[in-house]
């Protein structure tokens, strides 16, 4: 049976970690939600893909916004 590692994101190194965002097709409500703007990581891709799924699915329950604020993060349209 294969063991599963788990990898530090420390030990990703910055290829890995963090990408351009400039790669990406960002709305401006989009790149408000990065902390930097120029860089994309993957909880804030995360994020951004929930909230499309969301829009584009029309889930029922907590909203992401909603679960976001109040986890701490500053989710506007």
């Amino acid at each position: 049976m294969p063991v599963r590692r788990t990898v530090e994101r420390s030990n990703l190194g910055p290829a890995l970690s963090r990408r351009p965002s400039s790669e990406f097709p960002l709305s401006a409500a989009e790149k408000k939600l990065l902390k930097d703007r120029d860089w994309i990581d993957e909880e804030e891709a995360d994020l951004i893909l929930a909230i499309r799924e969301e829009k584009e699915h029309g889930l029922r329950g907590e909203s992401i916004r909603d679960f976001a604020s109040r986890h701490g993060r500053d989710v506007k349209d």
